[in-house]
C-alpha cells in the first residue's frame, strides 16, 4: 500500500507557530512541500490545484496505516489483533500501559496523522485567505467552502484524537495558537457552518475529480458537512460526565439536515484506498471482531476469550446481520504467548466486495449512523419515544430483523449503542473508539486521548509527557473504569 508522505512537524511550526512563545522562533526550515507559498498564495490555478486535493488528504491521513485507527478499533475491543503493526498490540495488550510516546518508538501511530492534518489546515487557510483578498477563481465560493471545510476537518479530527490542539486560520494563529480540545472542537464546528452556510448559499457542486463517487453534488455535500458536525460534536467529549455538555440541540440541527443516504467514495486503488479500519481490520490473517461484540450478537457465546478456552463453535443470533456481516473461523491463528485474550472466531466479512474488487464504493458516512445521533439527542432531550422511533425505522430492524425497542430510556441507549458497536463501526475512523470511551467503557488504563507526539515535543522544545497505564488524570486522560 502506498503511504502518505510526512510532513516535519518543524515546517509546520515555520509556517504559522512563529509568534507563539510555546514554540522556539529561531527555527529556519524551508517549507519543501509548498516552496513558495507567496506564489501559491496569489496563484489561482496552483491555490485550485491545492484545494483539489484537501478532501483526498484527509480521508487518506484518517484511514491511514501508519495512523490511529487501527489501534483505536482494537483499545475499544471492536477489532481484536496480536500483530504488533499499527500499535494495535502494545495499545490492546492487557493489563493497559502507558503509550510510549518517545520519538524513537517504531509504532508511534500519530506523528505521521499529526503532521497531517497540520498540514491540511495550512492549505485550508492558504485558501480562504486568497479568497477573502480577492484572487481571482473560476469559482470562489468552491474554493472557499473547501478551505473552510478543510479547517474543520483538520482541526476537529485533531480535537478528537490529542489532548490539545494549536489554533490558526486565515488571519494567522489564533490567541497563542494553544487550545484544549473542547474549545478546539467549537473553533473546528464555526469553520463548519461557515463551510454549511456558504455551500449551501452558492449551490457550489465538488468536482468528482476532488471526491469521486457522487457525494460532490450539492445536495448530498451539505448533508455530509452537517452530518460531521454530528460525528464531531459528539464524539469529542472524553467521559460520560462531559456528555452533558454536549449541545443536542446543535446535534438536532446537524442531523435533520443530515444525510439521508450512505455518503459513499469511489477507492480507485490508485491515490484513494481505505487501509484502517476498511482493509488491515477486515484483510483475512489480520484483525478479527473482538468476542465482546461477538457476545453482542449472541449473548450466549464468551465476551472474553480466557486461557482455558481452546475452540468457540459458531455464534447463533436473533440478528440477521451475524450471518451477512461477519465470518466465523474455526481455528485462531494469532500468537497465544502475547494473551489468548486477543482470540476470536469471528472476522468482519460485510466488506469483502472491497477487498476483492478494490476499485468500488465505500461507505464513509452511513444514514445509519446520522440517525443514531439524531435518536440520541432526542433521548436526552427526554423524548424518548422520538428516539425510539428512530431507531425502529432504521438498521436494526431493516437490516437485523430484530423487535423494535421499547420506548424505555435505557433499552433506547443500549439499541442506539448496540448500533454503532455492530452496523457502522467499519466506516469512518475511530467510531466506536470515540462511543466507547463517550461511555466510560473503555477497560481501564486505556489513554482516552493522545499526547502531542514525541517528536513534536522535541521540536518545540517541551518536556516529555504521555498517558495511558496511570500516567495522566484518572477519567480525564485515561481510563478507570471499563467494560470488564
Amino acid at each position: 500500500m502506498k503511504n502518505i508522505k510526512g510532513f516535519l512537524v518543524i515546517i509546520l511550526l515555520s509556517l504559522f507557530m512563529a509568534s507563539c512563545e510555546d514554540f522556539s522562533t529561531d527555527l529556519e526550515v524551508k517549507n519543501l512541500e509548498h516552496p513558495n507559498d507567496a506564489i501559491l498564495n496569489s496563484n489561482p490555478v496552483a491555490l485550485t490545484a491545492t484545494a483539489s486535493t484537501i478532501l483526498h488528504n484527509w480521508f487518506m491521513t484518517v484511514h491511514n496505516y501508519y495512523g490511529p485507527c487501527m489501534a483505536m478499533q482494537t483499545m475499544a475491543d471492536i477489532s481484536t489483533c496480536s500483530w504488533g503493526n499499527a500499535g494495535m498490540k502494545d495499545l490492546s495488550s492487557e493489563p493497559r500501559v502507558a503509550f510510549n510516546n518517545k520519538s524513537s518508538y517504531g509504532n508511534n501511530v500519530t506523528y505521521s496523522y499529526f503532521n497531517s492534518l497540520y498540514s491540511i489546515l495550512t492549505d485550508a487557510n492558504n485558501l480562504v485567505r486568497a479568497t477573502e483578498e480577492g484572487t481571482k477563481f473560476d469559482d470562489p465560493d468552491l474554493i472557499k467552502v473547501i478551505g473552510k471545510f478543510g479547517q474543520a476537518l483538520s482541526i476537529g479530527y485533531l480535537a478528537l484524537v490529542f489532548d490539545r490542539v494549536w489554533l490558526s486560520d486565515e488571519t494567522g494563529v489564533v490567541g497563542d495558537g494553544a487550545s484544549n480540545y473542547k474549545d478546539a472542537m467549537t473553533f473546528a464546528l464555526k469553520k463548519l457552518d461557515d463551510a454549511i452556510k456558504l455551500a449551501k448559499s452558492s449551490g457550489v457542486n465538488i468536482p468528482d475529480t476532488w471526491l469521486p463517487g457522487g457525494g460532490g453534488e450539492n445536495t448530498k455535500f451539505v448533508q455530509f458537512l452537517n452530518s460531521m458536525g454530528a460525528r464531531m460534536l459528539v464524539g469529542n467529549v472524553r467521559n460520560k460526565k462531559q456528555k452533558a455538555s454536549i449541545n443536542w440541540d446543535k446535534v438536532l440541527t446537524y442531523t435533520k439536515n443530515g444525510l439521508k443516504a450512505d455518503f459513499e467514495i469511489y477507492m480507485d486503488d490508485q491515490s484513494w484506498w481505505a487501509e484502517a479500519p476498511q482493509i488491515y481490520l477486515v484483510y483475512p490473517g489480520w484483525g478479527r471482531v473482538d468476542m465482546r461484540i461477538v457476545h453482542m450478537l449472541d449473548p450466549t457465546m464468551p465476551d472474553y476469550w480466557t486461557d482455558d478456552i481452546n475452540t468457540l463453535p459458531e455464534a447463533h443470533s436473533n440478528d440477521a446481520r451475524l450471518a451477512t456481516d461477519y465470518q466465523y473461523l474455526s481455528s485462531n491463528n494469532f500468537r497465544p504467548e502475547r494473551g489468548k485474550y486477543h482470540f476470536s472466531n469471528y472476522r468482519y466479512a460485510r466488506l469483502d466486495y472491497y477487498i476483492t474488487e478494490w476499485t468500488t464504493n465505500i461507505v464513509e458516512y452511513s444514514k445509519a449512523e446520522n440517525d443514531m445521533y439524531m435518536a440520541e439527542a432526542y433521548l436526552n432531550k427526554n423524548n424518548v419515544s422520538q428516539a425510539a422511533d428512530i431507531v425502529n425505522a432504521g438498521t436494526r430492524v431493516t437490516r437485523g430483523n430484530l423487535p423494535p425497542v421499547a420506548a424505555n430510556a435505557d433499552d433506547v441507549a443500549y439499541a442506539i449503542f448496540y448500533e454503532r458497536m455492530v452496523e457502522f463501526a467499519y466506516t469512518g475512523m475511530g467510531i466506536g473508539f470515540f462511543e466507547m470511551r463517550k461511555e466510560d467503557l473503555l477497560q481501564k488504563g486505556t489513554l482516552l486521548h493522545f499526547p502531542i507526539p514525541g517528536k513534536a515535543l522535541e521540536a518545540i522544545p517541551e518536556e516529555y509527557y504521555t498517558y495511558g497505564g496511570d500516567q495522566g488524570v484518572a477519567g480525564e486522560d485515561y481510563s478507570n473504569g471499563g467494560w470488564r
